[in-house]
């Protein structure tokens, strides 16, 4: 059943399948298709918003489960309704306690050489061959006061369980810190020294490599399952713009699901249009919601709106109402502030390339140059 028109449905712990389930009469009544639903894969316990995956094999159980999730599919059938789910490729959580990522837990005790390792967007070399881990409230030597090592191969601190690397348990505190294949580190070093991709600023969202046909296999089975059994009928792909090479990515998608209905949360610049080599049925509307808040702003109020920011603010005319301008001193702040270690991330791919290249003019860059450059084009 193809969807024509979707009512989306914010799966929380406060509004779980069984609750989705009696609105189905309802939502029936509206003339919708499909009930869009949040992402039901295993969560941060007590997630509002379900896209901090931690667990792909299973459906989450605050929300009812596998169990419910069919109940709900049931119902909406019943009715007339099918059901789309929303996926989230891109990202998944760095929980408090890691224990509820195996991949990430299994990534952080045992390094580069675990199997895991593989899964995620770690640039090991920058951090030393460990994995900035900024989780702490405090500083370290702040933090170091709640550290503890309860004798079950977990260093604690605070609502923080992590992994020990083996045989480091008994070494004293500074060593077995030193020893692990992760650096314990106050959240604000995120900014400029992270070794991960993550999700924009958001730390406690690590990137997943799916372009990797393993991970793929691996993070989508129980998607796909749900999908044969008929439970689903339709994904919308989240933030496909962090993937490393979305066409590979939907297409391989398309492959595996027989060409499914699937939308993607692609963000489309004003000029931008959606690749027509994507296997997709579109986006997930945006660049027509835009348009539809357009009809109610009218235009004639702007001159009026921009005279009374600046009567009440004060601000000069580069610094407020002229959007191009705005625009940019925007991108400038941003990736010099949150998206710091970003862009030092990408100077150091650029001084790579630079340093490998056989033409000699690419040899003699400094850094600091290199990232003025990377700025420049990012804004």
């Amino acid at each position: 059943m193809t969807p024509t028109a979707t009512y989306r449905l914010q799966l929380q712990p406060a509004f779980p399948f069984a609750a989705a389930e009696e609105a189905v009469p309802r939502l029936a009544r509206l003339g919708v298709s499909h009930l869009h639903l949040s992402p039901v894969l295993t969560a941060v316990p007590g997630s509002e918003h379900g896209y901090d995956v931690t667990d792909h094999t299973t459906v989450r159980e605050d929300l009812g489960g596998e169990a419910g999730l069919r109940s709900l599919s049931t119902a909406a059938r019943t009715h007339g309704l099918g059901l789309v789910l929303d996926i989230v490729p891109n990202h998944m959580a760095v929980p408090d306690d890691l224990r509820l990522n195996r991949p990430l837990w299994e990534t952080l005790r045992d390094g580069p050489t675990s199997p895991y390792a593989r899964w995620f967007d770690v640039e090991w070399e920058a951090g030393g061959g460990r994995i900035l881990l900024p989780v702490l409230g405090t500083p370290l030597h702040r933090a170091a006061e709640e550290l503890r090592t309860p004798g079950d191969d977990t260093l604690r601190c605070g609502p923080h369980v992590l992994p020990l690397r083996s045989g480091t348990a008994g070494l004293p505190l500074p060593e077995l810190l030193d020893a692990q294949h992760y650096r314990l580190a106050w959240w604000r070093l995120a900014r400029t020294e992270l070794n991960y991709r993550r999700f924009f600023t958001v730390s406690g969202l690590i990137g997943v490599r799916v372009e990797e046909p393993e991970v793929f296999a691996a993070t989508h089975a129980t998607v796909l399952r749900l999908l044969r059994g008929g439970v689903v009928d339709g994904l919308r792909v989240d933030h496909p713009d962090g993937l490393a090479d979305p066409e590979t990515y939907l297409r391989r998608l398309a492959e595996a699901t027989g060409g499914r209905w699937t939308v993607v949360e692609k963000i489309l610049a004003r000029e931008e249009a959606l690749p027509d080599t994507w296997p997709v049925a579109g986006t997930t509307g945006y660049d027509a919601l835009h348009r539809i808040d357009g009809v109610f702003t009218d235009p004639e109020g702007y001159a009026e709106l921009v005279s009374a920011y600046r009567e009440t603010t004060g601000a000069a005319d580069g610094l407020g109402g002229a959007w191009a301008d705005t625009v940019r001193r925007a991108a400038h702040e941003t990736a010099g502030g949150g998206l710091a270690t970003e862009v030092d991330r990408l100077t150091r791919v650029a001084a790579r390339f630079c340093t490998d290249s056989p033409d000699l003019r690419w040899r003699d860059h400094a850094p600091w140059a290199l990232r003025r450059a990377v700025r420049e084009v990012l804004v």
